[in-house]
């Protein structure tokens, strides 16, 4: 497969990054050549120096062999010409663009569409982190909740922290608490390596569980195995951003919303687009403003502005305030392991938010949704099994018997919209969906294999 990717930012390095072990011929395309020399030197990939949406220059980057063009520069319009230049003139089968503009979103039927801008898959970076943070929110002691087949099922993270009470506890335990809810303990990630448990696996401090359960079951689990059983009431978001704005209309009629912003222009905008959200001017850093809005009594303080160094250093202070629970946007990789110590409570990663929606779309095979977990380093994956069109031969074999490495596993299986227990001896139908953890991504092509119609992947992405 050949893919093209234009721009070499946080979203186009990240995917780079994620894809380049993999069978696939990678270029990249963009206008700042010091960024591409950067990825050169770490990553084997092609890349081209200049538009993204120029003819030329696609030409440059191999654009008539492309199987797929994936346009995540900063730019709307850019990704959206690239689009249009790709389809009429090359005729690339598939298009994914990044489009994060409302006024464009309002109108995606109307204006992405064949006859129109001909892009197949739209990618909302803001939109992803919104819905990725108001999950974490509403599941309190939640690191993430990943959702699977419409949310029949979903992928739930939980961080063991000191003198949680699960520590000590077997996983046979920890069925034996549930009562037979279904919930199952998928993986554990723990010092640097993931493992696929079993009923006499010992929970530890420090690890990080991933447990499959129904959305209406989560907070079930949280509260009998973690004592999680008080939902979030008193938010305060630091950043008046599309994040923000995006955060605050999506929690405002379940909660307590407060929203602050630095900008005046930004904080009489934001008053009248919220109905129910107490907008702040103000800075989120400021010790006498946290203090005077009852900070200590916030259930969730949650940094979404663009610079990260504020998100950081505000969210510690909340902390230390007393608000119970702080999360914090964090962009860079530089940050990513100063956060992990536990100094902030939910550390959001949008580069990885994003990544799951365009992988899900590139990947072989039958697959509904792909989640980048552990930062990048795992992925999570909604398979459909196919009947005779497929070449595996799934159908009718048990869980059990299903030919995977040791860094694969099926976790999970939805039937006709509901999750059942995907144990060893479970019989595999038409239709499943099946939920694999795959630890080690150099097993990404074989689990392709499993899923993979009987036609090739240029035939698929056309019709």
């Amino acid at each position: 497969m050949q893919i093209i990717i234009l721009g070499a930012g946080r979203v186009g390095s990240t995917l780079a990054s994620n894809l380049s072990h993999e069978p696939i011929d990678i270029t990249l395309i963009d206008t700042n050549q010091d960024a591409l020399d950067s990825l050169n030197e770490r990553l084997d990939v092609a890349t081209v120096c200049g538009n993204a949406a120029h003819p030329n220059i696609l030409e440059s980057a191999g654009i008539r062999q492309a199987d797929i063009i994936i346009a995540a520069t900063d730019s709307d319009e850019t990704n959206m010409m690239a689009c249009q230049v790709a389809h009429h003139l090359f005729n690339v089968p598939k298009k994914i663009a990044r489009v994060r503009s409302q006024a464009y979103m309002q109108n995606q039927q109307a204006l992405f569409n064949p006859q129109a801008i001909p892009i197949d898959s739209i990618i909302n970076p803001e939109q992803e982190v919104v819905n990725f943070i108001k999950q974490l929110i509403l599941h309190p002691g939640s690191q993430q909740v990943l959702s699977f087949a419409e949310g029949a099922a979903n992928l739930v993270e939980v961080r063991i922290r000191h003198n949680n009470p699960v520590i000590g506890l077997s996983l046979k335990d920890l069925n034996n608490k549930l009562n037979g809810e279904m919930a199952r303990i998928a993986a554990i990630y723990r010092k640097d390596s993931v493992i696929f448990p079993k009923y006499e696996t010992i929970i530890e401090e420090e690890d990080r569980l991933f447990f499959i359960a129904a959305s209406d079951t989560i907070q079930y689990v949280l509260s009998t195995l973690f004592n999680e059983s008080r939902p979030h009431k008193r938010i305060v978001i630091a950043g008046g951003g599309r994040v923000g704005l995006g955060l605050s209309k999506a929690l405002e009629e379940q909660l307590q919303v407060k929203i602050i912003t630095k900008n005046p222009k930004r904080a009489h905008s934001l008053s009248e687009e919220l109905d129910h959200t107490i907008v702040l001017l103000g800075d989120a850093s400021d010790e006498s403003l946290l203090l005077d809005e009852n900070i200590e009594k916030t259930d969730v303080f949650c940094a979404v502005t663009s610079d990260d160094e504020s998100n950081i250093l505000c969210s510690m202070l909340a902390k230390s305030l007393g608000a119970k629970v702080v999360m914090s946007i964090v962009d860079r990789n530089a940050y990513m392991s100063m956060v992990d110590n536990g100094s902030i409570d939910n550390a959001i990663y949008p580069q990885h938010t994003t990544i799951g929606r365009i992988l899900s779309q590139i990947r072989h095979g039958e697959v509904a949704h792909v989640h980048s977990l552990l930062r990048g380093e795992a992925e999570a994956y909604e398979a459909i099994v196919l009947g005779p069109e497929s070449e595996s031969h799934l159908i009718g074999k048990s869980i059990q018997k299903v030919k995977l490495a040791n860094s694969v596993a099926i976790v999970g299986l939805v039937r006709n919209g509901q999750s059942i227990p995907a144990k060893g001896s479970t019989i595999i139908e038409e239709n499943d969906h099946l939920i694999l953890f795959i630890a080690d991504k150099k097993q990404i092509h074989a689990v392709e294999n499993l899923f993979k119609p009987r036609k090739s992947i240029f035939k698929r992405l056309v019709g």
